[in-house]
């Protein structure tokens, strides 16, 4: 998408985890081994690049790892958007940031319209913690040193190539399985009672482009498709759309300690700004489950 629009793109990657998705990015891309953790090699990654804009996505972002290991979540999440800000400042560069944080933030109420940005706030676990704490850094940077930073908080976004341990990719990975005659027709779930809002991860990089280049510093801006649904919804779509029946089989190590069981969004800030999904949900879900059955398919484990 950024190379579409003319830019050339530096990323980030921590070790080899997506060695995949890495080797099928596209000419103007190129990717450092990097570690955020590591202020002088991310100070001298921010000096060689010089950068006009930055995504700040670099993040522990599963609920579950960071009740499982929330030191290592505070240390990357807001130690590293420390690092991230202040090589910025040291350098004196002063890109458009879109700090990218999460609904997770919002406390879980009963709405028509969806949360908006003046929801209440309600931190009930370390990754929701972790990222208000880099909100606030953002806001200090934004008003102390005049950074261009924008945080935008995105509710549930989902693709093809989404790892597993997200909740649609997770599905839909044991459903292409089912569907191959790899696996037995059971299907292991965790809660499927939270209603969530999905946006398609193509439409939500969108979104991004547009606070980056039309967002106001020191704003936050929701982004969503503002269609409220359950897990248990989810499974069935993928179901259908897989033509398979599962056996239900809840798994006790995937509930969380606290489950949030109501978070979708009201995104009509960002949406004044000019921007609006376009993909939806059955298509992203039937790409990512054509995405599974590819890859299992050819042998990926």
């Amino acid at each position: 998408m950024l190379v579409g629009k003319g830019c050339e793109v530096v990323g980030l990657g921590f070790r080899n985890d997506n060695a995949g998705s890495v080797q099928s990015l596209p000419n103007g891309v190129s990717v450092v081994n990097a570690d955020i953790r590591d202020y002088a090699g991310l100070r001298q990654i921010l000096e060689d690049a010089r950068p006009d804009y930055v995504y700040h996505l670099a993040a522990i972002s599963s609920v579950v790892t960071s009740f499982k290991d929330p030191r290592l979540t505070y240390e990357v999440n807001v130690g590293g958007t420390l690092n991230l800000f202040e090589a910025l400042r040291e350098l004196d560069i002063r890109p458009r940031i879109v700090h990218v944080s999460t609904a997770h933030v919002y406390r879980s109420i009963h709405t028509e319209e969806g949360l908006d940005e003046d929801s209440p706030v309600h931190l009930l676990t370390p990754y929701a913690t972790s990222k208000f704490m880099c909100e606030a850094l953002a806001t200090q940077y934004v008003e102390a040193y005049g950074f261009q930073a924008m945080t935008v908080r995105p509710f549930n976004h989902v693709g093809p190539g989404q790892p597993t341990g997200f909740v649609c990719s997770d599905f839909a990975r044991q459903i292409a399985a089912i569907k191959l005659g790899q696996a037995e027709p059971v299907l292991h779930v965790g809660n499927l009672a939270p209603v969530r809002d999905f946006t398609d991860v193509r439409d939500t990089v969108e979104a991004y482009w547009i606070v980056a280049t039309q967002g106001i510093p020191g704003e936050v801006y929701n982004v969503g498709s503002q269609r409220p649904i359950s897990m248990q919804e989810i499974v069935s779509m993928l179901c259908n759309l897989a033509g398979v029946q599962v056996r239900i089989e809840v798994d006790p190590e995937k509930f969380r300690p606290i489950e949030t069981l109501r978070l979708f969004g009201n995104s009509s800030k960002v949406r004044a700004l000019g921007w609006k999904p376009r993909i939806e949900l059955e298509q992203t879900l039937k790409d990512i489950l054509d995405y599974w059955l590819a890859a299992l398919a050819g042998g990926e484990s």
